[in-house]
């Protein structure tokens, strides 16, 4: 029954995340990056998409620009969606794996990955993200490690440094590669366990890390980003903060549940110091205080719960159901699954959606061709530059440290809040349009200025032009959705002379 436990699995998870298929803020600069090395054979080392200043561009991202391109490129939304799909699935499989791995008569229920893939905050929110490579091989290597460790299968240690060389070029979340293996050093070291085969692999990942288009820059780049505060950004927010609280309630009743579970399994079991797997617990405990220092590493302990404790609670519920009920129930919850997947596919039709986007004002200034520099909020930059280059230039988007000076975020802050001098950064990084999110006081502030006159609004954003650059006529956006839908990847940026 196992395979029906598979299928079940995977057509959730499939499913689910059509039904959260909004495109991710940084998606669209991905494809640039994508778009721009499949066209030209060179990654990008600058930013041309903005009017402030930048820096060097070091692209942790690099590798996954060029997946999610050629997938979009090749097989449009229905690739996206099913990528990811798979790589969450692959995640939830290795999971199940180390559980077996654990105690191999556990008895995989569907009902705590259903819990689990609801938890996860790549699987919600959005399609493709970059980091989903990150939670993918974090898993990989804890499942390596688990039969390293269990089985006695060192041989199986080549594994980390020749998947660090993929990782490391696709996500900057291979740092999670080595802590992992320092928590496995230091946990098998209290074990009393031998722990130079994990201090020599540690040497071989490090190494690996050096495999990529930036060389020694590219460490300098990991070092800065893992030590940079971004105390302004929503997923970087602690666990327990009240910005952004629809984005991590779901892991608050996780841990809740985790910890009455934990509590219920010491006390029946009667746990003591000696008994405690020192790697199992500094993981847990590691990846738990991750979690509540920051919203975005909050999957690691997610999955390393799963993981490792499943099969301990598994043994507070003892009670089986008789076999023919059991069976009964895996083939109801997998008829049940089979008319979500369908209910899904059927009801987003394997499309990713920009509706959190700008697109009417966006649309606006296309279509009347207007030039000049734009300021809009941090997350949108992004799609703007995508859909408005070469006519436009934006102040800012989500790749922060990777182009921008740390300070200007803090700027784009003050503009959005209409704090004291917001008026002087205008002039200072001269401003010809702003794209105002209402839910920020510089919506009211434009509204009353005698520089900028409102041109067009939709219900989450303002679109405002500066009077010097304004005609006499314009043409309205489109209002038609399925417009926006069709024409969401259409961009002016090409560096092909075959198109």
């Amino acid at each position: 029954m196992i395979f029906i436990f598979y299928l079940t699995l995977f057509l959730f998870i499939f499913g689910y995340g059509l039904y959260y298929n909004a495109i991710d803020n940084d998606f669209f600069a991905r494809l640039i990056v994508g778009k721009t090395y499949f066209q030209t054979g060179d990654l990008l080392n600058w930013d041309f998409l903005s009017y402030t200043p930048t820096h060097r561009f070091v692209d942790h991202e690099w590798g996954s620009s060029l997946i999610f391109y050629f997938l979009q490129s090749h097989f449009g939304d229905a690739g996206l969606l099913i990528f990811k799909a798979i790589i969450y699935f692959a995640v939830f499989f290795l999971i199940s794996r180390i559980i077996l791995l654990h105690n191999k008569d556990a008895k995989m229920h569907f009902l705590p990955f259903l819990f689990m893939v609801n938890v996860v905050p790549g699987v919600i929110f959005t399609t493709l993200r970059c980091q989903s490579f990150s939670f993918f091989f974090f898993v990989l290597w804890l499942y390596t490690l688990e039969r390293v460790r269990l089985k006695n299968e060192t041989g199986l240690l080549w594994i980390l440094p020749a998947t660090m060389i993929i990782w490391g070029n696709l996500h900057g979340g291979c740092a999670a590669g080595f802590g992992l293996l320092v928590i496995y050093i230091l946990g098998e070291f209290l074990n009393k366990k031998p722990v130079k085969k994990y201090i020599f692999t540690l040497i071989l990942c490090f190494l690996a890390l050096f495999i990529n288009p930036y060389g020694f820059e590219y460490l300098k780049f990991l070092l800065t980003a893992l030590t940079l505060k971004r105390e302004l950004i929503v997923e970087w927010q602690g666990s327990f903060s009240k910005i952004g609280f629809d984005h991590h309630y779901r892991f608050l009743i996780f841990l809740g549940c985790f910890l009455v579970l934990f509590s219920a399994f010491w006390v029946k079991f009667k746990g003591n110091y000696k008994s405690i797997d020192k790697t199992k617990a500094l993981l847990i405990l590691i990846t738990l205080l991750m979690a509540i220092k920051t919203i975005r590493l909050q999957p690691f302990f997610i999955f390393s719960i799963c993981a490792m404790c499943y099969s301990d609670f598994y043994k507070l519920f003892s009670k089986n159901l008789p076999k023919n009920i059991d069976n009964l129930k895996e083939f109801i919850l997998l008829f049940l699954m089979i008319i979500f997947a369908i209910n899904a596919t059927a009801t987003n039709r394997l499309k990713c959606f920009v509706w959190d986007y700008p697109i009417m004002e966006v649309e606006f200034l296309k279509a009347n061709n207007i030039k000049g520099n734009i300021m809009c909020e941090f997350h949108d930059g992004s799609y703007v530059a995508y859909k408005l280059y070469p006519n436009n230039l934006i102040f800012m988007d989500g790749k922060y440290e990777e182009v921008y000076p740390n300070n200007l975020i803090y700027v784009l802050k003050n503009i959005s809040l209409a704090q004291k001098g917001w008026q002087n950064y205008l002039e200072k990084y001269p401003t010809d349009i702003i794209i105002a999110s209402k839910k920020y006081e510089i919506f009211n502030q434009l509204k009353n200025s005698k520089d900028f006159t409102l041109m067009t609004q939709s219900p989450n954003f303002a679109l405002f032009i500066k009077n010097k650059i304004i005609k006499r006529y314009y043409k309205a956006a489109r209002e038609d959705i399925k417009y926006y839908i069709d024409t969401k990847y259409d961009t002016n940026i090409n560096w092909s002379t075959n198109e």
